[in-house]
């Protein structure tokens, strides 16, 4: 068999240093140095002048807030030193119809997927009562394995619903605390009433420490090596660029820095988690490296992967969220898809190379990501054409476009929905253990929770899940001002009038103002 044909579109144009974004000495992904086993691959050496501009913005809004928000807080905690009384229509509405519906799974109607599927098992009795419903469920038993505080209590739990959607929401069937195998309804009084906030904290810790995560930490692979290995002049990196903007050092903080909210430093007013690090990691192990079924393994000795926890891999539309959020996340990314799809058409074939190497190097990072020799194809002389799948969409226009997606709306807008949640229906730390039967005392919801706790809660709210934003989606520019490059300036303003549209039209409720999405991960 003959060797495929060699030709000059193989290889990037040889090209100064002086070309590259800090001339070539930029950043490049490496094992996190403190999780190095569990995380995705993250950015140490983050240059200094994308430092200075995270100081400058970022990094001084949180300062700010650390100094001067306590009187805010205090007087929050204050005036609501108790939980709140949460019904079952607000419960719903949190669950099924606001950001957290993320976590609604489609499993139980599809159970030819994972036929081993423990909740196939533990949600039997009412599938069974009613065969031709259609159920849905919420997993938030990653926090099985969480060591808390003293005193501070956690607990693993599954909500199940049934129905379509009705005013954006689905019925609540039943709550299941894996723990103990306690299932309770809605019938269960007392214990129903408590066991809800149990389940709301689940969702809460899921949502800013295992779900969201994937939203940051796997995009530093792809924001470091666009700027290290693009030309500063290509069309895909200016098309990349403004999406990638403070990042990497945002990242790093998280990760790594000893005021973290993940570090949960109490010495410092906004650490309102219910355990240190050691107990927080396994949840971003969770969201990145997914779980395990019970039982873990089938009759073959092959791995059952929990359905609700998937390992991560980047997939080239967003997941399939079945809610009104997902309808309004999936009405902005088929708005930027259009606009990505048209700025690819208009990529020089001189740039073909160096793209197939870019690519390359993130798909051996990124689990997903489509290798150079997937987005290229050889024509008929052996030159490079972009590979097209059987539906005849661009390889490559759809993961930029997931990328811009990610890093803009997908991130904003679970911050600003997220963040409009009660903080008193929504509890961080539950300081009475969760239900052991179906017949409890009354609750005492004052008694579950502390006001410093109220108090710590409202400061994190404020400062790491408030949307904060520093450039906006709407205004933004992609420097497409080489000559000849008119058509792509054209491009840009349509996209700009087009995401104005794209929130006139919306058919659901709108999660997040158009004015309100960061054009990057800033916050």
């Amino acid at each position: 068999m003959s060797n495929p044909k060699i030709t000059w579109s193989d290889f990037p144009v040889t090209r100064p240093q002086s070309d590259y974004l800090y001339d070539r000495r930029g950043p490049w992904p490496q094992p996190q140095p403190a999780h190095p086993l569990g995380f995705a691959p993250g950015v140490v050496h983050v240059p200094q002048d994308e430092i200075r501009h995270w100081n400058r913005t970022t990094g001084l809004r949180y300062t700010w807030t650390v100094l001067t928000y306590w009187p805010s807080a205090a007087w929050y905690a204050f005036k609501h030193r108790a939980l709140e009384p949460l019904s079952d229509e607000q419960f719903e509405r949190y669950l099924t119809h606001s950001a957290l519906s993320k976590f609604i799974s489609n499993e139980l109607n599809e159970p030819e997927k994972c036929p081993e599927n423990e909740k196939l098992r533990i949600f039997e009795e009412f599938l069974k009562k009613e065969p031709d419903e259609k159920f849905w469920v919420s997993d938030f038993t990653l926090v099985k394995d969480m060591t808390t505080y003293p005193g501070v209590y956690v607990a693993p739990t599954m909500v199940l619903f049934k129905g379509k959607l009705v005013n954006g929401q689905r019925k609540v069937v039943a709550i299941y605390f894996q723990h103990n195998n306690l299932m309770l309804t809605p019938e269960d009084g007392n214990a129903w009433e408590l066991a809800k906030y149990f389940v709301m904290q689940g969702a809460s810790l899921r949502i800013s420490l295992s779900a969201h995560a994937n939203l940051h930490f796997p995009y530093d692979s792809i924001n470091a090596i666009s700027k290290s290995s693009l030309p500063k002049d290509s069309v895909l990196l200016r098309l990349l660029l403004p999406h990638l903007e403070l990042s990497l050092e945002l990242n790093y903080n998280v990760l790594n820095s000893k005021t973290s909210p993940i570090q949960n430093p109490h010495y410092l007013p906004y650490a309102a988690l219910p355990s240190g690090p050691e107990g927080l990691m396994t949840l971003f192990l969770f969201g990145y490296y997914g779980m395990r079924n019970n039982p873990p393994v089938d009759k073959k000795g092959k791995p059952i992967e929990n359905p609700s926890y998937p390992q991560f891999r980047l997939r080239l539309e967003p997941n399939e969220y079945h809610s009104d959020y997902g309808t309004f996340l999936m009405a902005y990314f088929r708005c930027i898809e259009k606009y990505v799809k048209a700025v690819i058409d208009h990529i020089p074939q001189d740039e073909f190379a160096d793209i197939r190497l870019w690519a390359n190097y993130v798909s051996h990072y990124v689990p997903g990501f489509p290798s150079g020799d997937e987005i290229f194809v050889r024509d008929e002389v052996g030159e490079f054409q972009f590979h097209t799948t059987f539906i005849d969409e661009n390889l490559l226009a759809k993961a930029i476009a997931n990328i811009i997606w990610d890093l803009s709306v997908g991130h904003a807008a679970d911050h600003y929905d997220y963040s409009t949640i009660n903080v008193n229906h929504m509890p961080f730390i539950i300081r009475v253990p969760p239900p052991d039967s179906k017949d409890i005392p009354p609750i005492d919801r004052k008694a579950m929770i502390k006001w410093i706790d109220i108090f710590r809660h409202r400061y994190e709210r404020e400062m790491f899940f408030v949307a904060r934003n520093v450039t906006l989606l709407k205004d933004i520019q992609y420097g497409f001002d080489k000559p000849g490059e008119e058509p792509l300036r054209k491009l840009n303003e349509k996209f700009l009038n087009e995401l104005h549209e794209t929130e006139k039209n919306l058919t659901v409720y709108n999660y997040i103002p158009l004015a309100q999405i960061a054009r990057s991960i800033q916050y």
